[in-house]
C-alpha cells in the first residue's frame, strides 16, 4: 500500500525537506481516500469540494424514518476474507465502528404470472434453485455457477504500482490473477441479457436478466458479485453511503487533512506546462506542489 494507517505520518519537515503540498479537487471517494494516503506520506492536503458534505456519488439520505441510497449497494471487502480491499478501507477508516448485513438473497423476480426467481447469494442454495425450476437447463445452470465458483476463488490484492514493482512482484501478482484469466476471456463481450438466452426455461429466459436490469450489463461483473456475496466479503454498510463517506472524512480530517466546502474550483493554474494551483469562483487562489482532479470531468 503507498500508505499504512498503523504507521506514524512521515513528515519532510522534521528531516530537513521542505513539505510538499497537494490540492485535491473534490471530496468523493477518490479525492478523500488520496487525501488519507497523502497525508500518510507526509505532504500538506487540501480538499476543495463545491457541495456541503462529502462522498460524491457515494452518497444518501433520510426520507420518513428510511434511507435511500444512492450508491453502496454492497461493499467489496467488507470482511477480512477479502485480503487487500479490507485492509484498504480499514486504512481509510471507512470500517470503524461499521456493521455490515449480508444478504441471503440479491433479489427476487415475481412476475405478472406469479412465477418468481430468486437469485440467493450462496451458491449451493442458488444452484439447487436453479436446477429446480429449470431441469432442463443443466448445462447453462452448471456454466454460471461454475464461473461463479471460479470467481469465488480470485483473491484481490492492492500492491504497489506496476511501475515500481520487482521484477518478483509482477510475477506474483501475474500469478495471482490467473484463475480469471479464463473467464475473463471467455465471458469479457457477454452481457447478462445475452446470456440468458441460452435458456431455455421461458421464466429463466424472462427472469434472470431483470435480476442485474441495467443495459447490456456484463455477465462477469455479475457474478463477481454473486461470488463475492457468496463469500460473505461484499456486505451492505449499515447506515448507508453517506455515513461511509464520513467515516472517511473523518480519517483524513484526523491525520490533519483540510477540507473546504462550498469552495468551486473555476480553474487550475498552469505554469511553464505545470500545474501549480487552484482558482476558485470567489477569486482566490490556492497554489500547491501538486494539483489532482478526484472530480467528475463533466463537473
Amino acid at each position: 500500500m503507498p500508505g499504512r494507517a498503523d504507521l506514524e505520518i512521515s513528515r519532510p519537515e522534521e528531516e530537513g525537506t521542505v513539505t510538499k503540498s497537494i490540492a485535491i479537487i473534490g471530496a468523493g471517494g477518490a479525492g478523500l481516500a488520496l487525501g488519507c494516503y497523502a497525508r500518510m506520506n507526509g505532504y500538506e492536503a487540501d480538499i476543495f469540494e463545491l457541495h456541503t458534505q462529502p462522498g460524491g456519488l457515494c452518497t444518501s439520505w433520510k426520507r420518513k424514518g428510511y434511507v435511500v441510497d444512492g450508491c453502496l449497494h454492497w461493499l467489496v471487502g467488507s470482511t477480512p476474507a477479502a485480503g487487500g480491499l479490507y485492509q484498504c478501507w480499514k486504512e481509510l477508516g471507512a470500517l470503524e465502528g461499521r456493521r455490515f448485513i449480508d444478504h441471503e438473497n440479491f433479489a427476487r423476480v415475481v412476475l405478472k404470472d406469479g412465477r418468481e426467481f430468486n437469485l440467493y447469494t450462496n451458491l449451493d442454495r442458488l444452484e439447487t434453485h436453479l436446477k429446480e425450476l429449470a431441469p432442463e437447463d443443466g448445462t447453462t445452470i452448471d456454466e454460471f455457477i461454475n464461473l461463479c465458483r471460479a470467481l469465488a476463488k480470485v483473491r484481490m490484492t492492492l500492491g504497489k504500482p506496476k511501475d515500481i514493482q520487482t521484477m518478483v512482484e509482477k510475477i506474483k501478482g501475474f500469478i495471482s490473477i490467473l484463475p480469471m484469466a479464463i473467464p475473463f476471456i471467455k465471458y469479457e463481450k457477454v452481457s447478462v441479457r445475452e446470456f440468458a438466452k441460452k435458456f431455455k426455461n421461458p421464466l429463466l429466459r424472462e427472469a434472470f436478466p431483470i435480476a442485474f436490469d441495467i443495459p447490456d450489463f456484463p455477465l462477469i461483473a455479475m457474478a463477481f458479485s454473486i461470488a463475492w456475496m457468496h463469500n460473505r466479503t461484499a456486505g451492505y454498510p449499515v447506515g448507508g453511503s453517506l455515513e461511509f463517506s464520513k467515516a472517511i472524512e473523518k480519517r483524513f480530517l484526523g491525520l490533519g487533512g483540510r477540507i473546504h466546502y462550498n469552495a468551486r474550483v473555476d480553474k487550475v493554474l498552469v505554469e511553464g506546462n505545470r500545474a501549480v494551483g487552484l482558482r476558485l469562483a470567489d477569486g482566490k487562489e490556492r497554489r500547491a506542489d501538486l494539483v489532482v482532479s478526484a472530480a467528475d470531468g463533466h463537473a
